[in-house]
């Protein structure tokens, strides 16, 4: 079997939204080309999974992760992954028709290191003409507009929709595994490929609809707190890694709303653990930058 495309789906508490993304997925796939590796971080669901794609006529191959690291499950699942083109999406979206082979035929171009694809999520407004999508400025503002209909370079891809050349992903070494929970590593990841002189593209006409559950996956229903600290941590360590440090003292300023809604609660705990959580994050995120020279030989 002549395996070329590889997707990658990791997952956390969210049986029921995998088995909706296989079920999207069962029309889209030339089976003898393309695998589906699910990394599994809750609930072990292996024969829920088997199962299904069995009668979906599909083949799965399946890891269980114990940490709750989404860079980590990335990660684990392209170890395992024998394509030549990486996918990765989010456990709660439904892949639209053509989406793979439209996503794929950008890496014709050999300049072309990372494509990213137009994401709808259901309730939120449609820009179909925003010609600045996934920009990062220098004091490390992020514009959005995935689900634009203009086809352009960018900066950063969205996660839950992305796909990358096998070889550049590996020449990176992938995820880095400092990102905790799960925000900002795909930022990083498409930065790191910019750097190395490839295009990252977005396609809008590989579309996925994000349904965007509101438990399971790193939401902040599953502990508001420690999802602000990976918040902040991240976000911090994104900046320093990527943006001119001149710039930080506007970034912690943009950061003031955040901080807020995480020390006061608005309605919801308030204690502390919540007055001090954004300053411990902020601290976590230098200290991952300071470790990185000394333990990340590719950013060296």
């Amino acid at each position: 079997m002549n395996i070329t495309i590889s997707i990658i789906v990791p997952t956390l508490h969210r049986k029921t939204s995998v088995l909706r993304l296989l079920g999207s997925l069962s029309s889209e796939l030339d089976k003898k080309t393309t695998e589906i590796i699910i990394v599994e971080q809750g609930d072990n669901n292996e024969s829920t999974y088997r199962k299904f794609v069995a009668n979906e006529a599909l083949s799965i191959r399946y890891f269980f992760l114990d940490d709750h690291n989404t860079a980590k499950a990335k990660n684990l699942g392209a170890k395992h992954a024998v394509g030549k083109y990486y996918i990765f999406y989010d456990d709660d979206v439904a892949v639209h028709k053509d989406a793979i082979k439209n996503m794929i035929n950008n890496f014709q171009d050999s300049h072309v290191g990372a494509v990213g694809g137009r994401v709808i999520t259901p309730g939120q407004q449609i820009e179909p003409n925003r010609s600045d999508v996934g920009r990062l400025s220098s004091w490390g503002a992020f514009s959005d507009g995935f689900s634009s209909n203009i086809r352009q370079n960018i900066d950063t891809l969205i996660g839950c929709n992305m796909g990358f050349r096998a070889d550049v992903f590996r020449s990176i070494q992938g995820f880095d595994e400092q990102f905790t929970g799960a925000i900002r590593e795909d930022s990083d990841l498409s930065l790191r490929v910019k750097r190395l002189g490839y295009n990252v593209i977005f396609d809008p006409s590989a579309v996925v609809t994000h349904l965007r559950e509101p438990t399971g996956g790193g939401r902040k229903s599953e502990g508001r707190l420690a999802w602000n600290f990976h918040f902040f941590s991240n976000e911090t360590y994104f900046f320093l890694k990527h943006c001119r440090k001149v710039y930080f003292p506007l970034f912690l300023v943009m950061k003031t709303e955040w901080a807020l809604r995480c020390m006061f609660g608005f309605g919801r705990e308030v204690s502390l653990r919540s007055m001090i959580t954004p300053a411990a994050g902020i601290i976590d995120g230098i200290q991952k930058y300071r470790n990185l020279q000394k333990s990340y030989a590719y950013w060296r």
